[in-house]
């Protein structure tokens, strides 16, 4: 099947491309009204050696378009600055200085920048075209991310910061909204060399261009007061991302974004483990460190944050239990502020080592899209084959409710056992969407349950599945007997979506009840 071609709705899914740090807005076409000095550019016209193809996005900082470097014959995402931005000399050749070191970090988790230039008193930076999604994006599709997933990309975006670090590059303005995910599931930081232009280490004015409740959201408290930042104020932002990356929202919020930043300062967060209280304490301890107030309290490098989280997934990996895990840059400081709840076994998520979809809401369930009939499903699976079992299931992952997608993981990699199996839950779910394909997701289900011997996990979930479907058919006996006898096992092993459906079956229940 042939790539979708772009849009500039990033909430599609389809291509996109880093965005301005405080967020994109999706701009009509024909919309060309900015309210500013800047000059209105059309399709086709030529900036030094890009032309201008189409407008992605309008920031407070950039506007943004795709453009064709004819140079190389190749396509970018070329931000145009604002004009009021680069009118101080001084301020420019900062701003210059430090993109241009920007341009000089080669990493695959970092949207490379390419040129940093002028023409004709417009300021532009060209830089890799990144097909794919903002993980603002995806947290406002799938909520909160399951461990698995979550350490996968916290893994790439501390690899990231280390290699900024290591150059002397202070990014200073992560949060969700610079973090590209790719179809393939990778995390790429986007906007080394352009959050400097508003966010340097001066005394901060929250009204000015360029702020948004986007940036205070993720702010470190040095940040706030204007002090001199190091990759420490990174790991802030990026713990207070991790945060809202597992929990579904940012630790501090409020109505302006002066009432947030002094949070940042005065706040404390709700402990993580209070919101999710499925999750590791180790990961509950990494992300708290990263948060702390201190800088001198937090992890003092990128590379302590990314040796810690290696050091989780390879425990994840092993089917080792997370809890048992003592991470090296622990303190007592941490330890003491995070306490995990008693009554609530944990360590099966091992078992789990996938790459996940996010909590979907309750209702959803009832509210789902319907998806093909079988007869319309072809045995080919019209996706393209990828080179892995992981790339082709995380590509099917992004994708959301696309069978065919789900189908390719076990057509194009019918031995890789893990993958295969992890497609057809999630077959499943998709399944329990339509009532057209109950019977598809009984099959499904059914075969799950037989293997309760290999994998607990697998059974419990075939069991929340089959009390689901039981609901939908209206046997609500039947439904209740299995949520009755398959309690202990649903709290030992579920997580995530299948959580979520255990307790919609249960409100369908009690709503039965009621009535």
């Amino acid at each position: 099947m042939p790539d979708k071609p772009p849009t500039s709705d990033p909430d599609i899914g389809g291509e996109t491309t880093p965005m301005p740090p405080d967020g994109v807005e999706s701009v009509p076409a024909a919309d060309d009204s900015t309210g500013s000095d800047d000059p209105k550019r059309s399709t086709g016209e030529m900036l030094g050696e890009f032309k201008l193809l189409r407008r992605l996005g309008q920031g407070g900082m950039a506007e943004v378009w795709l453009a064709e470097q004819t140079s190389l014959h190749r396509n970018v995402a070329l931000k145009l600055l604002r004009h009021e931005l680069t009118v101080d000399e001084t301020y420019i050749k900062r701003f210059e200085t430090e993109a241009k070191a920007a341009a000089g970090l080669n990493h695959p988790n970092i949207v490379q920048v390419y040129v940093v230039g002028s023409d004709r008193g417009q300021h532009f930076i060209a830089q890799e075209y990144v097909q794919g999604q903002t993980l603002r994006t995806l947290l406002r599709k799938k909520g909160p991310l399951e461990v698995p997933l979550a350490l996968h990309l916290i893994r790439q975006v501390a690899a990231a910061l280390q290699a900024a670090s290591e150059r002397g590059i202070v990014h200073r303005d992560i949060k969700p909204e610079n973090i590209m995910i790719t179809k393939k599931g990778e995390a790429k930081v986007a906007d080394f060399g352009l959050a400097q232009l508003t966010l340097s280490s001066e005394p901060l004015n929250l009204t000015q261009e360029g702020i948004t409740m986007g940036t205070p959201l993720y702010m470190s408290p040095e940040q706030v007061n204007g002090k001199s930042l190091d990759s420490r104020s990174d790991l802030y932002s990026f713990g207070v991302t991790c945060y809202h990356m597992l929990t579904g929202r940012p630790p501090y919020q409020g109505e302006t974004a002066v009432s947030v930043a002094v949070q940042h300062l005065q706040g404390d967060a709700e402990p993580l483990n209070t919101v999710r209280p499925d999750l590791p304490q180790p990961l509950c301890q990494l992300v708290q460190r990263m948060m702390q107030r201190d800088p001198d309290e937090r992890y003092q490098s990128p590379a302590a944050v990314l040796d810690d989280v290696r050091t989780l997934i390879k425990a994840l990996k092993n089917q080792q239990p997370l809890d048992e895990i003592t991470l090296s840059g622990e303190s007592r400081a941490t330890q003491k502020a995070v306490t995990r709840p008693s009554g609530l076994s944990w360590w099966m998520i091992a078992l789990a080592v996938v790459l996940v979809i996010g909590c979907s809401a309750a209702l959803g369930w009832l509210q789902r899209p319907g998806i093909p009939d079988q007869s319309q499903v072809s045995s080919t699976p019209a996706v393209n084959e990828l080179e892995s079992a992981r790339e082709q299931y995380l590509h099917a992952m992004f994708l959301g409710d696309d069978e065919e997608a789900w189908l390719a993981v076990q057509a194009y990699f019918p031995d890789e056992k893990l993958w295969v199996d992890r497609s057809r839950e999630q077959l499943a779910l998709l399944y329990l969407k339509d009532p057209r394909r109950y019977e598809d997701a009984r099959r499904i289900l059914e075969r799950m349950e037989s293997r309760r011997r290999e994998d607990e996990s697998y059974y419990a979930k075939a069991r929340a599945g089959l009390a689901a479907l039981l609901a939908y058919q209206g046997n609500l006996t039947q439904a209740r007997t299995i949520l009755s006898a398959s309690q202990v096992t649903f709290r030992k092993h579920l997580t995530g979506s299948w959580r979520d459906l255990v307790d919609e079956t249960r409100r369908m229940i009690d709503e039965s009840s009621d009535g």
